[in-house]
């Protein structure tokens, strides 16, 4: 099987990829009708495959950081083997780097490519066989992507899957980030301490997207270089369900605006704030405020955050991990 599979409907066409179970590259028209790429990725398989960016692709077994790379599930301490102090994405033997397998399926409404990898117990730490499905739905009469997540595990575990695109609207990153607008329907945000969340707090103005802005309104400001070097922030939805359009990211040059509705409570916006050597669209090299990435999850680091009582990355066997983001491309 090729690594890359392509998804088209005339508008929109998706590149997906099976490390990872990625999102590699999408495409969409400008105001003029010029198609490009909104998406910041390697321009070799090789680069995407090891890059410690996650371009694109489903992070997991759990997204974000888990305090101390450590959790406990029914008395048991389960440690997580991570380079990074506080098991970042899921660790080293994370869901990013290995091959799934999938299959092609095409309806009257969709295009669809289903990836599925069985992640074994004790892998990176976690307990439980764990079945995972990535599910990639591109419709055919509409603009839109549709990402499902599902999962079953045999032994207690804790999950939280999200995907890790970098996007930038303006295509094939002509410009960086600062300029885009943002929206996000919420009110309230996780106050982050040395990249941990510590409490839910009401969002000061320098944090909110709630009245839609440019990004560089307030991206600069001391506070927010000074702890994260850029917005790296877990921002909770004020209504749940994928019928809200909870966020709106508009590039007014292109014209180009995404839409993601998402069943996910949370989503973390990062911009980019750091960077490896690495080289991406056209030959460029990434620099920092290159793109944003906006990962619909779970609050990142429930299992170990005594502020929160509805453990919802615990997944259970008698349940049925099933969750859904939805992008929709249009221009304004």
């Amino acid at each position: 099987m090729d690594d890359f599979i392509v998804l088209c409907n005339g508008l929109v066409e998706v590149t997906l990829c099976k490390i990872g179970a990625s999102i590699y590259d999408i495409k969409t028209p400008d105001k003029n009708g010029f198609m490009d790429s909104i998406l910041v990725t390697t321009n070799h398989l090789d680069e995407f495959a090891k890059a410690n960016s996650y371009f694109g692709k489903t992070i997991g077994r759990t997204g974000g950081r888990i305090s101390n790379s450590k959790f406990i599930l029914d008395g048991i301490e389960y440690k997580i083997q991570s380079d990074d102090p506080n098991g970042l994405h899921g660790g080293i033997d994370s869901l990013s780097y290995k091959k799934f397998d999938y299959e092609i399926e095409i309806t009257n409404d969709y295009k669809s490519v289903i990836f599925k990898y069985r992640s074994l117990d004790m892998e990176s730490g976690y307990p439980g066989n764990c079945d995972i499905n990535v599910r990639y739905n591109l419709y055919i009469n509409e603009n839109k992507l549709e990402v499902i997540y599902e999962a079953k595990t045999d032994k207690k575990t804790i999950l939280n899957l999200a995907n890790h695109a970098y996007f930038n609207l303006s295509g094939s990153i002509s410009e960086n980030i600062v300029e885009h607008n943002l929206y996000i329907n919420s009110s309230k945000m996780e106050r982050i301490e040395n990249l941990i969340p510590t409490e839910i707090i009401d969002t000061p103005k320098i944090y909110s997207f709630k009245e839609p802005h440019q990004i560089k309104d307030y991206l600069f400001s001391e506070e927010i270089i000074n702890n994260t070097n850029g917005y790296d922030y877990p921002y909770i939805f004020d209504n749940v369900g994928i019928d809200f359009n909870n966020i709106v990211l508009t590039h007014n040059k292109s014209g180009r605006r995404m839409t993601i509705n998402t069943s996910y409570p949370v989503v973390v916006v990062y911009t980019c704030n750091y960077t490896e050597d690495i080289e991406v669209n056209n030959g460029k090299k990434l620099k920092p405020y290159d793109a944003v990435c906006l990962e619909c999850m779970y609050h990142p680091n429930t299992i170990n955050s005594d502020f929160l009582e509805n453990k919802k990355d615990i997944l259970n066997p008698e349940d049925k991990y099933y969750e859904k983001v939805v992008y929709s491309f249009d221009t304004i």
